[in-house]
């Protein structure tokens, strides 16, 4: 029954997709999405030639052990310096109707910004806001972060996204709606980059392959980059070892998180 209501939520979401005259474009790419993913299941010999899972649980490391290859030797605990802003989201979420998507590994992405302090960041993916409420709350005062966000186009929803932040903290961040590769798209046309990227938002194999390839253009030297959920594909061990570089992965839960600097 509970995968009978899934299913059609998804179909409601994707309703509201097509009858939005602002957001109908939307419905066609992530129609195309679903059928991809499905298609990759169906058919796992182009991406899952050997066990992803596998090779992220033999790569991973602890998070202290990668603490301290950065030379940071007292990591810091999000969830006990901001509880305060922690239990009010946490509140907040409660009190949702429907999901909208986990946590990302914020203690890392907290330690991370307190360490390298980056006046440039960029997150692909809000929903809730965790990693957003992270940013704002680590983030040096000069230091600037764009959100990049594509969220159900409901009448509900819109006021759900970066719910997690304080209101006076949520007037102030730089939200921008719309589909992921776009807007790399545009950053890398115009020359922009960034310290520290955040990815979280298209999880198919196609999405992160042309994705992870306008973010490593725009990725500033020895900026760093993090992508969530690296096992649900091969997107990430391709990119890798296409660019034959350094990585780190950190378990968090049952999810793996990949780590690179440029």
């Amino acid at each position: 029954m509970n995968y009978f209501f899934k299913i059609l939520n998804k179909f409601k979401v994707y309703f509201f997709y097509l009858i939005n005259k602002q957001s109908r474009e939307f419905f066609f790419i992530l129609i195309n999405r679903k059928i991809n993913t499905l298609i990759n299941k169906i058919n796992p010999s182009k991406e899952n030639k050997f066990n992803i899972l596998r090779w992220c649980n033999k790569k991973r490391i602890t998070e202290n052990n990668f603490y301290r290859q950065l030379g940071i030797h007292k990591p810091r605990d999000f969830f006990i310096d901001k509880k305060s802003y922690y239990y009010s989201a946490k509140l907040k979420e409660s009190k949702l109707k429907y999901k909208m998507g986990g946590m990302a590994h914020l203690n890392l992405i907290y330690n991370l910004m307190l360490h390298f302090k980056p006046k440039t960041i960029l997150e692909t993916g809000v929903a809730f806001g965790w990693s957003t409420l992270v940013f704002y709350l680590s983030k040096k005062i000069n230091s600037s972060v764009i959100s990049v966000d594509l969220s159900y186009p409901t009448a509900s929803s819109d006021k759900f996204v970066a719910l997690a932040l304080p209101s006076n903290i949520k007037k102030k961040i730089n939200l921008l709606r719309g589909i992921d590769y776009n807007y790399l798209k545009s950053f890398n046309q115009n020359k922009k980059h960034f310290d520290f990227i955040h990815y979280d938002s298209d999880k198919s194999y196609e999405g992160r392959k042309k994705n992870y390839e306008l973010i490593w253009n725009i990725l500033k030297k020895k900026g760093c980059f993090i992508s969530d959920d690296i096992s649900d594909n091969r997107a990430f061990y391709d990119f890798i070892k296409l660019k034959k570089i350094n990585f780190y992965i950190i378990k968090l839960s049952n999810k793996y998180v990949g780590i690179v600097f440029k």
